[in-house]
């Protein structure tokens, strides 16, 4: 009995490392669903990351002035979210879609739920502040995903960013591994949950459920969000998600998709969702409302 448990508990372990390890580096395919791929129009960049590092952005210069940043997902690149540009665009804005490091093919870093993403983000915002054209231009961000709660965090420490717009934010990284574990990958969340965050750990330095977008929500204030959540509990569960409402401020406009999957509204209810996106950024971003904020 006792070799059958040290075996059965060496069985549990491995399958949870490397399940974690799955998490920490998945497979990132292009996904832009029909949407046009602009990288042959795009300008490719490359913003440096601290001191010793550095990503991939792709930018599509408008016709107005404001720029919007749009940050993919998870074990997503920057093609995922050329569906969300291709009608922003014609509104006239930049366009900064960059890749986070997790997502690159050289020199990988591992999915943090924040850590490295955060960086990146304030790479891109530092990037945006010492360009030559677009330096001091309104600057709004779309994310969706994990992309979603980092533009949140990112803004929450940024006066500069007007407005934001979050497409299935996870509440936390503690949230966001809990779920991912019930509804992506079938396992209780004791102990698997408890694995992925000491590999996390382990392989990073950071703890992977550290993030809090509650708190960030609560430190944006009353600035214009735009919080479009899924119905089905495909990856994240509606109790973490009413966290956010609950959190958000007066700016805050809900959007909850009752058919919809993660990250599914745009294929759902793809003219509404352009309608709405297109709409709150336009009001907000460089539309009267936005002059009165400024004032």
């Amino acid at each position: 009995m006792k070799n059958f448990l040290v075996l059965a508990l060496s069985a549990l372990l491995v399958f949870g490392a490397g399940t974690a390890w799955l998490l920490l580096y998945p497979a990132v395919p292009r996904d832009l669903a029909g949407a046009t791929d602009f990288d042959a129009q795009a300008k490719h960049v490359r913003i440096a990351v601290g001191e010793s590092d550095s990503l991939d952005a792709f930018v599509l210069r408008g016709t107005r002035p404001g720029v919007i940043v749009l940050f993919h997902g998870y074990a997503r690149d920057h093609s995922r979210v050329w569906r969300y540009a291709q009608f922003l665009r014609r509104d006239g804005w930049t366009i900064v879609a960059p890749d986070f490091r997790s997502s690159r093919e050289k020199h990988r870093k591992p999915t943090t739920l924040g850590w490295y993403e955060l960086q990146d983000g304030e790479a891109v915002l530092a990037w945006l502040a010492k360009h030559p054209r677009l330096a001091g231009e309104p600057i709004g961000l779309f994310g969706e995903s994990l992309g979603a709660s980092v533009a949140i965090a990112l803004a929450s420490a940024h006066s500069e960013v007007h407005v934001v717009v979050a497409d299935c934010p996870f509440a936390s990284g503690k949230h966001a591994i809990e779920d991912g574990c019930v509804c992506e990958g079938h396992v209780p969340v004791v102990p698997f949950a408890a694995i992925t965050r000491l590999l996390g750990r382990v392989v990073t330095g950071h703890d992977p459920a550290a993030l809090d977008v509650v708190a960030a929500v609560r430190r944006y204030g009353d600035r214009p969000l735009f919080l479009i959540q899924a119905g089905v509990e495909d990856r994240f569960r509606v109790p973490q998600t009413l966290l956010l409402e609950h959190a958000a401020g007066a700016g805050t406009e809900a959007w909850r998709v009752a058919d919809a999957g993660h990250n599914e509204a745009w294929i759902k209810h793809r003219r509404e969702y352009e309608t709405r996106v297109g709409s709150f950024f336009r009001e907000f971003l460089h539309g009267p409302r936005f002059a009165a904020m400024e004032r």
